[in-house]
């Protein structure tokens, strides 16, 4: 399952995470970095991002990524409806977050 999750903002910055099963290293996110310098715009980089050690499966919403590490092979449509869910719960929870991104309801994601 979910090992961690990482929420990076369009300047590359992790600004909050969180472990559920056991304590992984910013540096996995390095792969994802490397990823999305490959990627041509932030929404062509890769779902799902296999490392030798871990999975990692992101969703961007709101310019934000919302970046799940798991280590064992899980069904990734499970994870990313988990990353939606999340998401949608920030929404309900705040509001403003569109708003505070510099989207109006009609551009956001």
């Amino acid at each position: 399952m979910i090992h961690s999750l990482f929420l990076i903002n369009s300047s590359g910055d992790i600004f909050l995470e969180k472990h559920w099963k056991s304590v992984v290293s910013r540096s996995v996110c390095d792969y994802f970095f490397e990823a999305q310098e490959r990627a041509t715009e932030a929404e062509n980089v890769p779902p799902v991002i296999p490392t030798p050690h871990h999975y990692l499966l992101s969703v961007y919403r709101h310019k934000i990524f919302f970046v799940a590490v798991i280590q064992t092979e899980v069904p990734p449509l499970f994870v990313i409806e988990f990353l939606h869910r999340v998401v949608d719960t920030f929404q309900v929870l705040l509001p403003g977050i569109p708003v505070l991104m510099g989207l109006t309801s009609s551009s956001a994601q």
